[in-house]
């Protein structure tokens, strides 16, 4: 049985943008990949925010857990705090 916890998800560049606070709250377990990781993403963004286009704004993003990007054949691990990085993030 796989256990699910709600974890921060940090937003960077213009993903950034369509969250208030720059971050979201969102329910993954430790056997998630970053796909699904971005997936549960686009399922808040989607109620959030008008602007945004779909999972698509996401593909490309690279899935960090602490000071490592995980790969996407890994799973997300235990973690409470994930950032997604868009290809070029700035400021």
């Amino acid at each position: 049985m796989t256990t699910s916890s709600p974890a921060r998800v940090l937003l960077f560049g213009k993903l950034k943008s369509l969250s208030p606070r720059g971050e979201l709250t969102v329910t993954l377990s430790a056997d998630m990949t970053p796909q699904q990781l971005r997936e549960a993403v686009a399922g808040e963004l989607t109620t959030l925010s008008k602007n945004f286009k779909g999972v698509e704004d996401l593909r490309s993003s690279a899935v960090v857990r602490g000071d490592r990007v995980l790969s996407e054949r890994e799973s997300l691990g235990v973690g409470t705090e994930f950032a997604l990085l868009p290809p070029v993030c700035g400021g």
